[in-house]
C-alpha cells in the first residue's frame, strides 16, 4: 500500500476539550462520504509522544475497531489502514496494521524515501545489531555511532559486480552494511581483472561467476554479512522482488535496460538510487577525457526517459531475442552486399573504453553518497553529476532535468505492483530465469 494523500481535520473536528486526540463524528463522516467518491482505501496515522514505543493504546485499540468495520460500509473491498508513528532517540519507529476481510494483518516492512526507520511489527521492539565495532572505528569517530548502527541494520543493493560495482560492493562491506544484495548476470574473464575488485587469474580461468565472485569478497571481508547474490539482471521479476526490499540501490552496469529498470525502482518502489559510469575519450594519441557521470534517482526526479538517458534503437538491440538478431545481422549484411546502408537493420554498439582506477573512483563515489542516504548524514547535491578528471579542477558540471509533461513518471509515483502496468519497462520472455546463489 502507498500513502497517496492526506485529509487533515478542519477546525472543529477534533474535540480540544480532552488531552488526547479525539475525533469528532462530523470528521470522521466527512472521511467517510469522501471515500464514496474516490478509489483509495481509507486508514489513520496515530501519532506517540517523542519516545513512546509504536505500540497501540488502549485508545487506539478502541479506535480501531470501531472505524474498521465503519469504514468498510463506505469503501467496499479496500482495506482500512492503522499507522503508528513515533520518535525514539531521534529515529522514526513505525508500526501499523491493516484490516482485510475481517482479519487484521501486521505490517512487516515501510519505505519511507531517504528516512532511516526501524519498523515495529506488531509493536514488538525490532531485533537490531547497535554494538559498536572496532573494525569500523573511524567510520564510528566520523558519522557517529547511531550511524553505524544503521549500516549494520541497512541493505544496499548493487546491480552489476563489474568494475565500478565491485568497487562499490567493497566500500559498502567494508563500511559495516548489514545486509548486501548483489545481482550480475555474467561471468569473469581475463580482461575483467584489471578492473574488478577481489579477482584473480584462477578466478577468470574457471571461469566464475561475478556475483559469486562479489558474495565471496564480501564475507572475506566481513563473515557477519548477510550477502543475497543472484545471477541475472533488472528488470527480472525474481531481481525485482529481491531490490525493492534494499534501502538503497546502486546501478553498476552500461546497460540501457539497467538503467532504465533502476529509474523505474527508485520512482514506483521509493528506493533512492544512484545509477555511475565511466567513460575515456581521447585522440591523436593522447587522453583527452576521463569521464565519471553520478546519476540520482529519486520518486520525484525526472525518469532515466524523461533525463534523455536512453537510447531506443540500442535498448531494443539489448532485449532482443538471439535469433531476432541473428536475423537483423543477416540482413545488415545483405544491404552492405547490395551498397546499402546496414544501419536500419544493425548497427554494432560501441563499447566504452574504461579503466579500472576510473570505475574504482566511480564506484567508491557511489558507495559513499549510499552511505551519506543510509545513515542520515548528507545527500547526494546534484541530480547528474559529470567530471573530468583530465580537466582542472575536474570540470564539474551538475544537469538537472525537469520531468515531461505526459510522462507517466509524473502520476505513479509510489504506487508499486498497483503501477505494473505503467512499469518502464519489463524483461524479455526469451531471458533465462535469475537464479539465486
Amino acid at each position: 500500500m502507498t500513502l497517496a494523500a492526506l485529509d487533515a481535520p478542519e477546525p472543529g473536528e477534533l474535540d480540544s476539550l480532552v488531552e488526547h486526540v479525539k475525533i469528532t463524528e462530523p470528521y470522521t463522516l466527512r472521511i467517510a462520504l469522501a471515500a464514496e467518491k474516490h478509489p483509495l482505501a481509507v486508514g489513520i496515522i496515530h501519532s506517540h509522544p517523542e519516545g513512546c514505543r509504536p505500540q497501540p493504546s488502549r485508545i487506539d485499540d478502541d479506535m480501531d475497531g470501531y472505524y474498521g468495520p465503519y469504514f468498510e460500509d463506505f469503501a467496499p473491498g479496500r482495506p482500512y489502514i492503522s499507522l503508528i508513528f513515533s520518535s525514539i532517540e531521534g529515529e522514526l519507529a513505525l508500526s501499523g496494521r491493516v484490516r482485510w476481510c475481517g482479519e487484521w494483518l501486521q505490517v512487516a516492512r515501510f519505505a519511507v524515501e531517504r528516512t532511516p526507520l526501524v519498523t515495529w511489527i506488531a509493536g514488538h521492539t525490532p531485533r537490531r545489531e547497535d554494538r559498536p565495532r572496532e573494525r569500523t572505528a573511524r567510520l564510528n569517530a566520523a558519522f557517529g555511532d547511531e550511524a553505524a548502527s544503521r549500516l549494520r541494520n541497512s541493505t544496499a543493493a548493487v546491480i552489476g559486480a563489474g568494475g565500478t560495482g565491485s568497487a562499490a560492493i567493497e566500500t559498502l562491506a567494508r563500511a559495516g552494511v548489514g545486509r548486501i544484495i548483489v545481482v550480475d548476470p555474467d561471468s569473469l574473464d581475463e580482461s575483467n581483472l584489471e578492473r574488478v575488485h577481489g579477482s584473480f587469474p584462477e578466478h577468470a580461468a574457471r571461469r566464475e561467476s561475478k556475483a559469486a565472485l562479489a558474495r565471496a569478497h564480501i564475507l572475506a571481508i566481513d563473515p557477519s554479512c548477510r550477502v543475497e547474490a543472484y545471477v541475472g539482471a533488472l528488470p527480472q521479476q525474481e531481481i525485482l522482488d529481491a531490490i525493492v526490499t534494499a534501502d538503497v540501490a546502486l546501478g553498476c552496469t552500461d546497460q540501457q535496460h539497467s538503467r532504465l529498470a533502476l529509474s523505474d525502482i527508485a520512482l514506483r518502489y521509493l528506493v533512492p538510487s544512484i545509477d555511475c559510469g565511466v567513460m575515456l575519450e581521447g585522440q591523436a594519441g593522447k587522453v583527452t577525457g576521463q569521464i565519471l557521470q553520478i546519476i540520482r534517482f529519486l520518486a520525484a526526479d525526472a525518469c532515466a526517459l524523461c533525463r534523455r538517458l536512453i537510447a531506443p534503437a540500442r535498448l531494443a538491440r539489448e532485449l532482443m531475442s538471439p535469433e531476432e538478431r541473428a536475423q537483423r545481422q543477416m540482413a545488415a549484411a545483405e544491404a552492405r552486399e547490395r551498397g546499402d546502408a546496414p544501419d536500419p537493420y544493425w548497427h554494432d554498439d560501441i563499447q566504452l573504453n574504461t579503466v579500472g582506477y576510473m570505475t574504482t573512483i566511480a564506484g567508491a563515489m557511489a558507495a559513499g553518497y549510499a552511505i551519506g542516504w543510509l545513515t542520515g548524514r548528507f545527500d547526494p547535491p546534484f541530480e547528474r553529476l559529470q567530471m573530468n578528471l583530465a580537466e582542472k579542477f575536474l570540470d564539474v558540471t551538475d544537469s538537472p532535468d525537469a520531468r515531461r509533461s505526459e510522462c507517466v513518471c509524473g502520476r505513479v509515483r509510489g504506487w508499486a505492483d498497483q503501477a505494473i502496468a505503467d512499469a518502464l519497462i519489463t524483461a524479455p520472455p526469451h531471458w533465462r530465469t535469475a537464479l539465486a546463489l
